[in-house]
């Protein structure tokens, strides 16, 4: 038996040499050949049998036991993400009068075409200027509404609480954004930030009350109540921005649940009505 197992090894080290090992064997086991040879025999088709099963049992064996038993080193795919929405804001004036009347009409769902016409902004309403800024620029706002502000006094006497432009945002810290910005164009009078939070609106009554303002920034609540209290006055106005930042949610102004109610009532109940009196000249941007 021991020869046997020595054959055995041997000849699955030596592979071409086996008949030769074999030959070896039977001279030198005179009456044990034949035991060992069957005993060889035998082990020899118990190995086959166990690579066999073995191999079977490899091609059936699950895609995800596989992967568990050879961990792969192929670094991990990261999910795709889906695609952003970026508002995009047409050049065209004529198109972003467009536009503002589609956004007017989801926030009331139930109005009817005739209704929709009484109120719906036109291309006149739109603000043009000889000299448009870059479209493309970083501080286009900034330049747009340098455009509508004016230091000197010959065509509108100055009045308090009487801003030459009204720039309309979506939120509060959106509102201190812009006011950092919009400052330089107005150096010698306050830019006003009107928004709720902290801030009382008895506190921006008495502000617009002694103030002479160029540039007041604010959001649609607080906005539309100061202007249907009077507090707000339009005789000054030249340019109203509907400001289309997105914020990190990528949601606009003109489509946000907590603002547009209140975005299209300044339109409705305030600004549209004021636009139609020919002291006053107004008018409208998205940017």
């Amino acid at each position: 038996m021991a020869a046997g197992k020595r054959a055995q090894h041997s000849a699955d080290a030596l592979e071409d040499d086996f008949a030769i090992d074999a030959d070896y064997i039977s001279d030198t086991n005179d009456g044990n050949s034949s035991a060992d040879e069957a005993a060889s025999s035998k082990q020899q088709e118990q190995g086959s049998k166990r690579r066999n099963n073995n191999n079977d049992k490899s091609v059936n064996e699950p895609s995800s036991k596989k992967q568990k038993s050879q961990p792969s080193t192929t670094a991990t795919k990261p999910a795709k993400q889906g695609k952003i929405q970026k508002f995009v804001i047409p050049r065209d004036l004529s198109e972003q009068a467009d536009l503002w009347n589609r956004y007017m009409q989801k926030a009331y769902p139930g109005i009817t075409q005739l209704e929709l016409d009484d109120i719906k902004m036109l291309p006149k309403h739109m603000y043009k200027t000889e000299s448009e800024p870059n479209w493309e620029s970083d501080n286009y706002l900034e330049d747009l509404v340098r455009t509508a502000v004016s230091s000197g006094k010959a065509k509108n006497k100055v009045m308090l609480g009487a801003p030459q432009v009204l720039v309309i945002c979506s939120s509060a810290l959106r509102v201190i954004e812009l006011v950092k910005k919009m400052r330089p164009i107005s150096p010698k009078r306050p830019v006003m930030k009107l928004f709720s939070r902290h801030i009382k609106i008895e506190d921006h009554k008495r502000q617009l009350e002694k103030a002479a303002v160029d540039v007041a920034v604010g959001t649609p609540n607080r906005i539309l109540r100061l202007l249907a209290e009077k507090d707000l006055k339009v005789n000054r106005l030249r340019l109203v921005v509907i400001d289309c930042w997105q914020d990190n949610k990528m949601r606009v102004v003109v489509d946000m649940d907590d603002t547009r109610e209140d975005l299209y009532r300044i339109w409705r109940d305030e600004l549209r009505p004021a636009s139609a009196n020919p002291d006053y000249g107004f008018r409208f941007r998205l940017a």
